[in-house]
């Protein structure tokens, strides 16, 4: 595995760009398929998908750096300028501004967060596929005949990405089935959040990871505050709409 894919003159074209751009088309399409299926107009999902999108970049940047605050303190300039992303960041932001942008539109907050429900495993098996290619959140050293050499390591580890890159392919299909029918407003959505938290919470623990918070990293403990909130919203959801 190589970062770059391919030079033009001396500029570097990196995979995990490419796959960035793979995960913005995908979500557009994915979006406009079940805009369409729930009668969501073209113009309101154009705004709404933009500024999701701004957001989810914006939060993803920050849930990175401040997993990894201490270095990017000592290097200021890579906060824009190296790669990476954090998916609870974007989430978390994508989430917020969807409180305004929905409204705005005027149309029922959960019901889009349900639309959003594929778009996550997606999402991470480009991203994923990216750490991957850059050599990068691996797990710890392993004889397993499945394990990875990077170049720059000195034995083969465990390819974490590409187990988290598994699991979304797993979660996929259940997400595209409660996100076509869901029982009410916000049944999918907290399903694959609770979903994607429990995979990140088990393999964050063998993760390449920062510095231990009692016996988690913080990614851990995020994933697992998602988790206790995702299972009474869903109990909430559940009764209101029965």
């Amino acid at each position: 595995m190589h970062p770059i894919a391919f030079s033009i003159g001396s500029t570097d074209i990196h995979w995990y760009g490419i796959l960035m751009a793979c995960t913005l088309v995908s979500s557009y399409l994915i979006a406009r398929y079940f805009c369409k299926l729930k009668g969501i107009s073209q113009d309101s999902l154009d705004r709404l998908f933009f500024s999701t999108y701004v957001a989810a970049i914006v939060g993803g940047r920050l849930g990175v750096v401040v997993v990894n605050l201490d270095y990017y303190l000592a290097h200021p300039l890579e906060i824009v300028g190296r790669g990476g992303m954090a998916s609870h960041g974007a989430i978390a932001a994508a989430m917020i501004l969807g409180i305004f942008t929905v409204r705005r539109e005027n149309l029922s907050y959960w019901a889009i967060a349900d639309i959003a429900a594929p778009i996550i495993p997606v999402a991470h098996i480009f991203i994923r596929t990216g750490n991957f290619l850059n050599g990068e959140l691996y797990g710890p050293p392993t004889d397993l005949p499945w394990g990875v050499q990077f170049p720059h390591l000195p034995g083969p580890v465990h390819p974490v990405q590409l187990y988290e890159v598994a699991a979304s392919l797993i979660i996929l299909p259940f997400a595209w089935r409660w996100a076509k029918n869901p029982r009410y407003p916000g049944y999918a959505f907290w399903r694959v959040l609770l979903a994607h938290s429990v995979v990140r919470f088990f393999l964050d623990s063998i993760r390449q990871h920062s510095e231990l918070i009692g016996p988690f990293v913080l990614t851990q403990i995020i994933a697992l505050g998602i988790c206790i909130i995702a299972i009474p919203a869903m109990i909430i959801l559940s009764r209101r709409h029965s």
